[in-house]
């Protein structure tokens, strides 16, 4: 009796996922658009410095790969995908000092660590560029530096090599930004706009 309730039911089961269209789809299978995306460029959303521990082909080699760097120090090691595999990476480093400390202390430990610069995607939006600190505390001198000349609103971001960019945005039109710019270089500053 339980075997003819089991086959019933897995029939009942095979028919349904047969007549119900796959969730999520806008077509019965994936398209060019959808691998290259995949594949092709990674949408990243924040800039900064990778440093990668090792390329494995598949996700389990990754994972074990991942274990053996996490037991030696680096707990902060992720799997990336790409096109190529999975990378074994430690991200979140300001500045490209702190990356090549982290670089030869994994060299230490027998990983050939390369630090990667990773670009986030482009907003499409103008800004104005104040300029770029090799640390947190230079960039904040920059930011400073704005405020106190009258700037008000310059923010910092992760540049993708290390560092940081003191930048503003939010202009209407390059008509605006160009008088901005032109505002700021008479105060002493050297902005470029850049379209991010």
């Amino acid at each position: 009796m339980r075997v003819a309730r089991l086959l019933v039911l897995a029939c009942l089961a095979g028919g349904l996922a047969g007549l119900v269209p796959s969730l999520g789809l806008s077509r019965s299978t994936p398209g060019f658009e959808s691998a290259q995306q995949a594949c092709g460029s990674r949408l990243e959303f924040v800039s900064g410095l990778e440093a990668v521990f090792g390329r494995r082909k598949t996700h389990a080699q990754a994972l074990t790969f991942r274990s053996q760097v996490t037991e030696r120090g680096f707990v902060n090691a992720n799997i990336i995908q790409g096109c190529d595999g999975f990378r074994v990476v430690v991200r979140g480093i300001d500045t490209f000092d702190v990356g090549v400390d982290l670089q030869s202390e994994a060299r230490r430990e027998g990983f050939p660590v390369t630090l990667e610069c990773i670009q986030a995607k482009p907003l499409g939006r103008l800004e104005a560029i104040f300029g770029h600190g090799r640390d947190r505390p230079t960039a904040t001198a920059i930011v400073n530096r704005a405020a106190e000349a009258g700037f008000e609103g310059v923010k910092l971001r992760n540049d993708p090599c290390g560092g940081f960019e003191a930048y503003l945005a939010g202009f209407e039109d390059q008509r605006e930004a160009e008088a901005f710019a032109a505002q700021a270089n008479e105060r002493g500053f050297d902005v470029v706009l850049q379209r991010n």
